[in-house]
């Protein structure tokens, strides 16, 4: 899973990503410098429980894929089972490409049998 998360990071404008479940353990880091483990956990499962509460309330199943725009960048949430992948971007970053490779490492790490529902 590491592996998955390093070369994910090396994509164009990714800063860094993990694996972390909805109550914000770490399941796998590979953060880039300045971003620490715990914060970015504790940021990520506040906004997941946050949305999925919100969906749950008006009838409709947990976020699947979620993008966040802050000042200092984005934050791509994506569903992998029990638990989600984590992707920080750089503020300036055109997504269409990086969501794709996003998307491929959501899909690597689901089929790697460790995160299943």
């Amino acid at each position: 899973m590491k592996e998955i998360l390093s070369e994910l990071n090396r994509e164009v404008g990714v800063k860094g990503s993990m694996v972390v479940t909805q109550d914000g353990i770490v399941v796998a880091s590979d953060l880039g410098q300045g971003l620490s483990d715990d914060l970015v956990a504790a940021v990520a499962s506040g906004a997941i429980q946050t949305i999925n509460v919100a969906l749950q309330k008006i009838g409709q199943p947990n976020l699947s894929k979620f993008v966040l725009e802050a000042g200092f960048g984005k934050i791509v949430f994506i569903d992998i089972g029990i638990a989600y992948l984590v992707v920080i971007l750089d503020q300036r970053i055109n997504m269409d490409v990086t969501l794709i490779a996003i998307s491929g490492a959501a899909y690597r790490i689901r089929q790697m049998g460790q995160i299943t529902a």
